[in-house]
């Protein structure tokens, strides 16, 4: 590999990382156009079925993905669904918006990786879908909302994007293990986090996903840490409690506790209170998310 290197900015100054990197970045699948209709969508006080309509009707994927969950066993439906609109009814908008996400980011969490302690079938795209319906639950209850509730979802689903990049330069011998920061700087020249605000900053993503998922390792003394990167390092906590990504079937009968992460939750400005609401709700998305998104849907 041919040492040559150009420098990247970040908000820390001036980084060094291997031209061969950067070219790899370019290659990397980029996020369907459908993500940033949704997003806006997300940016309106209300929205409708016909909405989604307009918008999932532009990719033929998401519509078959759509018609046949709509037709599976898990609706229980008298007849043949055939329309869109039926079909966004019958599943429902969260569910929806799931598809959605998951179908238009299927070129990345596709990948398996070699080095980082995920289930190598699809744990990092299951860790990933899951740090994003945390990070989403964690931002309804919030006082002060940072992001809006479907940019902490894409922020908590690209959170670990970098990864992606950085496994393929990692020590030649895999194994699943967990990789430092400082291990992947000294690979590539930036840590996963770094590198994803590079990315994503590729992909013209709204700076407020940016600065989320660039700080979402930074020490809870950090000036500079945003709101919304907090919420997705609770998010990870919480998602870390059921082990989501390192194993199935998901076990979620285990209890967070809060006293081991009180000044994360009270940087966040989660009030204790709605803490329960939140638990109950992540739990209430990840059940039967292997069966929504199996291989073969």
């Amino acid at each position: 590999m041919a040492n040559v290197t150009e420098q990247v900015k970040d908000t820390t100054g001036w980084r060094a990382v291997n031209l061969d990197v950067l070219r790899r970045i370019e290659k990397l699948p980029s996020l369907s156009s459908v993500v940033a209709e949704f997003l806006e969508l997300s940016r309106r006080e209300f929205f409708t079925a016909k909405d989604f309509e307009v918008v999932i009707s532009k990719d033929q994927a998401l519509v078959a993905r759509l018609l046949k969950l709509a037709n599976s066993g898990l609706y229980g439906k008298a007849r043949n669904i055939h329309s869109i609109p039926e079909a966004v009814v019958l599943v429902g908008l969260e569910n929806m918006k799931k598809i959605v996400f998951a179908v238009s980011t299927e070129g990345l969490t596709r990948k398996r990786l070699r080095h980082y302690d995920y289930d190598p079938a699809r744990g990092y795209w299951m860790h990933a879908t899951a740090v994003g319906l945390a990070a989403r639950a964690i931002i309804e209850v919030l006082p002060e909302k940072p992001l809006h509730g479907e940019e902490a979802f894409v922020a908590g689903l690209l959170h670990d994007v970098g990864k992606l990049i950085v496994d393929d330069y990692l020590d030649p011998e895999p194994g699943k293990r967990r990789v430092g920061l400082d291990e992947e700087a000294e690979a590539v020249g930036l840590n996963h986090a770094e590198l994803a605000q590079y990315i994503l900053e590729q992909w013209r993503l709204p700076e407020t996903i940016v600065a989320a998922i660039h700080h979402h390792h930074a020490p809870l003394d950090q000036p500079d840490a945003s709101g919304g990167a907090r919420v997705i390092q609770l998010a990870q906590v919480l998602v870390d409690t059921w082990k989501v990504g390192h194993g199935e079937p998901i076990d979620l009968s285990h209890d967070f506790d809060p006293d081991m992460h009180q000044l994360l939750i009270d940087r966040v400005g989660l009030p204790l209170s709605k803490l329960p609401q939140v638990v109950w709700d992540i739990r209430q998305n990840l059940t039967g998310i292997e069966k929504l998104y199996a291989d073969d849907a």
